[in-house]
């Protein structure tokens, strides 16, 4: 028995040393591996000769540990003026600021680069929407959807534009006489959300008639934070176990306002509308090629997320810049004043020809795009084997793209980048003589070629009425302690504060 159990003993003793062995020889292929990966990535990649970080040369950890943070893309601002116009952001990635960048990528090509796939989130429900679609799709769902966002669209549209208008300058008149600071931004986005839900859904969201955030409207920005946690899980093929690594109060949040969205469209299609909505243009020409109802969900749901968030975003940097700097706010204030003589001659018309509002609210998408973010491509697949990219060969395979943020805050494309000088933007000999060899095609707020944002017009319409009609109604001073408003995390879009002003009718 003795002799028994010293055997099971021996055989028990070899089992527990063969299972440590085991796992130490896991662990040190484990670490084999990825030492050996990161001398690839660093000494043998196609992409060695590009310049950057050795460590993001080596891996994607100090992105993602910079996109967790939301100071990617100020991070990666510094890369670029530390290395130049092209930097090696990751093991496969490529990050370019400059005029040539966008063109060559997201121009117009016979062999488009495709948005990068892990990038390219799906939607809730799977189906297509304009904004991640495929090229075919692409093209059939802009052929549809460019009649709603079309010059004679706008101008049917421009009732609806007016009375949001309209109700946000009654909603503050009733603030003016209590002498309490109000959160701008809040009212900005009160606004911008309840005009684009009227124009998506043909249905009011009510933050203006409540003087709060409808549902939707509040989950934006988790909305937006979980789709940044969900691209990081992609890259590291971490995305079925999320739930490990994303806060709990991000998850789901797309589907359950996706299920929201899907019943406001189905009650707008089943009741109809007496406005000329998005969904108007839609199902007028929704033929055999039209959009299924899925599709028709998906880009209600997405139209009515980008026409609202980046419109508000805009117009939020706008107010804070101009009340910084007051030779500009009192520039401007007197051409809109000047410009109409009274409120009711604000229209779409008369400030499509106010100059210096223009040059403002470009100066403001320069300093803080509504999109700062990089909207990444992938090199094709070709004959060549790759692509030139600024003179340069890229591969076939890697992923390239222009950081918004990079390119408008870039030393090498624009003079005093940092610096708030709407006159920039002037023409002829407006143009101060220190700022007239910027690079101005190396902002595009509006992304660049065929995949640009189809609503540009439509958000320059309702920036020019809503900023117009409030400076003209309005005084408005910024409270103190707010000089660093700016100072911003990122995570997909802006993540804003309060912006908390005083304000007076002006007459």
């Amino acid at each position: 028995m003795v002799a028994l159990a010293t055997i099971v003993a021996s055989i028990a003793a070899v089992g527990v040393t063969y299972r440590i062995l085991s796992t130490e020889l896991t662990l040190a292929k484990g670490i084999l591996y990825i030492a050996s990966l990161v001398v690839y990535n660093i000494l043998f990649h196609p992409l060695r000769k590009f310049p950057g970080p050795k460590l993001w040369a080596a891996s994607r950890l100090p992105w993602c540990y910079y996109q967790y943070q939301g100071r990617l893309q100020h991070r990666i601002l510094s890369l670029h003026i530390q290395y130049g116009n092209v930097v090696r952001v990751a093991p496969n990635e490529l990050s370019y600021n400059s005029e040539t960048a966008w063109k060559t990528i997201y121009g117009q090509r016979k062999d488009e680069m495709n948005k990068d796939p892990i990038f390219r989130l799906h939607t809730p429900t799977g189906a297509q929407n304009i904004l991640v679609a495929d090229r075919e799709t692409h093209t059939r769902q802009r052929r549809l959807l460019a009649h709603a966002f079309s010059e004679s669209a706008l101008k049917e549209q421009e009732p609806i534009l007016q009375m949001y208008a309209q109700k946000l300058l009654e909603k503050l008149s009733h603030l003016s006489s209590e002498q309490h600071p109000i959160d701008l931004v809040a009212w900005l986005t009160f606004a911008s959300f309840d005009l684009i839900g009227h124009m998506s859904f043909g249905e009011n969201f009510e933050c203006l008639d409540t003087g709060d955030f409808a549902p939707f409207v509040k989950a934006i920005t988790v909305m937006a934070s979980e789709l940044s946690f969900n691209q990081m899980c992609k890259y590291w093929g971490l995305l079925p176990l999320r739930q490990l690594f994303i806060p709990r109060a991000l998850l789901g949040q797309r589907q359950s306002q996706m299920r929201n969205a899907m019943s406001t469209v189905g009650r707008r299609i089943q009741n109809g509308s007496d406005h000329r909505d998005f969904l108007h243009y839609i199902l007028s020409v929704n033929d055999e090629k039209g959009m299924s109802p899925a599709e028709i969900n998906v880009n209600a749901f997405s139209l009515s997320i980008a026409g609202s968030e980046s419109t508000a975003t805009a117009l939020s940097g706008a107010f804070f810049l101009i009340l910084a700097h007051p030779l500009v706010y009192q520039r401007l204030v007197q051409e809109v004043r000047i410009a109409h003589s009274t409120e009711n001659k604000i229209t779409l018309a008369s400030t499509g020809r106010l100059v210096y509002m223009d040059a403002v609210i470009r100066e403001t998408l320069r300093l803080y795009p509504p999109v700062a973010i990089t909207m990444p491509r992938v090199v094709p697949s070709n004959r060549a084997g790759g692509e030139v990219i600024c003179g340069d060969w890229v591969p076939s395979g890697t992923t390239v793209g222009v950081n918004h943020y990079s390119a408008c805050h870039s030393p090498a494309n624009f003079h005093q980048p940092e610096d708030f000088v709407p006159e920039r933007w002037m023409s002829g000999n407006d143009v101060p003589q220190d700022y007239v060899s910027d690079c101005k095609e190396a902002a595009q707020p509006f992304s660049f070629g065929p995949r640009n944002c189809l609503g540009k017009n439509i958000a320059r319409a309702e920036m020019r009425l809503l900023f117009a009609k409030l400076l003209f109604k309005y005084d408005f001073e910024m409270q103190p302690g707010q000089e660093a408003w700016m100072d911003q995390k990122i995570q997909g879009f802006w993540q804003k504060k309060p912006l908390y002003c005083k304000f007076k009718s002006s007459e």
